[in-house]
């Protein structure tokens, strides 16, 4: 790309998934041209004192071959895997940077960074690059590039495999067009990190397997308006989704299926309490497809907390033990599911859409003229009303707990887990007074609810375990203990808190 603002998706993919890439050369309804392959070596530069990583800023120089060029990139926006950043090249073969070539207001701005410090090499990256240009039916042009090799710093080695969708010309969103139907069939997950941020954290040693992450907040402001909090929710929902899609696939930690449900369960409250200034039906897609891969991470996850945390800590001597051991295999079956699914093109359309839903505003309605003023409004005083509106479904069900049916236990469970979701959205806007007291009265109503569901469920998963062999008059002892045991815990859960669950 000329120099100016570079925009590019950037997304990270596993050993066969960079084999099945490497073979592309056609997509349907779209041109694309093999443009060959190349050696790269990247060497990046700062000073003693990280003074340009300080500012966001990278420079390296990468050779080609013969050729040479000198790149410098500054602080820009980097969510998610869709990088938007100023970038300056000059070509450039010598061993160390000369910013004299670089642009005049570049080259003043590191100038006065560096300050007559060194420059000095602190990490480097040998890839072999295959290149492709796409140009969609709008004459949209993306450059696609698979980079294959390793990031050292020192004697740390990392490998890259990562794939780079860089807009050359048109519309933005044509990088996620093309991107869509190119990592078909290749199990992906988008990159958080550019490739300077990756050698800074070889360099530092903080390099390792991806892990379950927790909800990012979206740091909501009172001058916001409702459109900018609506992509910032967002961005934070396919953050902790996109990461948890990541540990998942790599390692079996149940923390990752937890979070990804959360993730999940929280784009889907997103989804709802911005319903009223998304364009009808435009959402509809996206929040099926987190509904589907909420249900297929469920399995996993009420196995975990079945075996961890309902049956694993009673002491049952060895009914017990065989009780897990015949779970532990049901668990391996469903994790197996779950590792699937998760490379499935489904699980990669779903990513794919999600992103381009938050970065291309697919909220949008070319037909409401109203929809303008609605997004452009104040962000605090829709929030008050979102979050108004979800209490009063709360305390209209909860006004009579003893009286419930267990289809509306759940009901008001599910209640409460969006007000709880939307107040972490808008906790920033709300009254202190709210945030002091009423918070916490949700957060206790969603743990007695919570407790009482997971035990549920262990009635409705063990009612399904049927023993054979030798160990079944084992296993069946201990499914019969267990269901004792937790039918008078939730008896009890429920005569001493339930008037947890009411707001008034």
């Amino acid at each position: 790309m000329a120099d100016g603002i570079e925009a590019e998706l950037k997304v990270a993919v596993d050993a066969a998934g960079a084999l099945h890439l490497a073979r592309l050369s056609t997509l349907s309804g779209l041109s694309v041209t093999a443009k060959g392959d190349k050696r790269l070596v990247s060497t990046y530069f700062d000073t003693p004192d990280l003074a340009l990583r300080a500012k966001g800023i990278s420079l390296r120089l990468r050779r080609a071959g013969r050729s040479g060029e000198q790149t410098v990139k500054f602080s820009g926006s980097f969510s998610l895997g869709l990088a938007e950043r100023p970038e300056f090249n000059v070509p450039y073969a010598g061993r160390v940077p000369d910013l004299a070539r670089l642009p005049d207001e570049a080259a003043a701005e590191l100038t006065k960074l560096v300050d007559g410090r060194p420059l000095v090499p602190l990490f480097s990256m040998r890839v072999a690059r295959r290149r492709w240009e796409i140009v969609t039916p709008g004459g949209d042009r993306i450059e696609m590039a698979l980079d294959r090799g390793v990031a050292t710093a020192g004697s740390r080695r990392a490998d890259i495999r990562e794939v780079e969708f860089e807009l050359l010309s048109g519309d933005r969103r044509a990088l996620f067009d093309v991107a869509r139907p190119a990592l078909a069939g290749a199990a992906f997950h988008f990159s958080t990190r550019a490739k300077s941020d990756l050698g800074y954290a070889l360099l530092e040693g903080d390099i390792g397997a991806a892990e379950p992450a927790t909800a990012v907040d979206a740091d909501l402001d009172d001058d916001m308006s409702v459109e900018m909090a609506l992509q910032l929710v967002l961005r934070s929902c396919a953050v902790q989704i996109s990461a948890n899609v990541a540990a998942l696939r790599i390692g079996d930690d149940p923390e990752g299926a937890h979070q990804l449900r959360v993730g999940l369960r929280r784009l889907r409250t997103a989804l709802k309490v911005f319903e009223p200034v998304i364009a009808t039906g435009a959402a509809e897609p996206l929040a099926e497809e987190a509904q589907w891969l909420a249900a297929e991470v469920a399995a996993t996850r009420d196995m975990d907390v079945l075996i961890d945390e309902l049956v694993a800590p009673l002491d049952g001597g060895g009914d017990i033990a065989a009780l897990i051991g015949l779970l532990e295999k049901r668990r391996k079956a469903a994790r197996r599911r779950l590792a699937a699914v998760l490379a499935d093109r489904r699980t990669g359309d779903f990513l794919i859409d999600l992103l381009a839903f938050t970065e291309a505003r697919g909220w949008l309605s070319m037909g409401d003229v109203g929809q303008s003023g609605d997004l452009a409004a104040p962000v605090a005083r829709f929030a008050e009303r979102v979050v108004a509106g979800l209490r009063r479904k709360v305390k209209k069900l909860g006004r009579d707990p003893e009286a419930l049916s267990p289809e509306e236990r759940h009901d008001l469970r599910k209640r409460f887990k969006r007000l709880r979701y939307a107040y972490d959205f808008f906790e920033p806007l709300l009254p202190k007074s709210t945030r002091r007291k009423l918070l916490p009265r949700v957060k206790a109503a969603q743990d007695v609810l919570g407790v009482l569901n997971d035990i549920h469920m262990a009635h409705v998963m063990l009612d399904d375990v049927h023993a054979a062999g030798p160990k079944a008059g084992a296993v069946e002892r201990a499914i019969g203990y267990c269901l004792g045991w937790h039918s008078a815990r939730a008896k009890a859960i429920w005569e001493r808190r339930s008037d947890d669950l009411t707001l008034d």
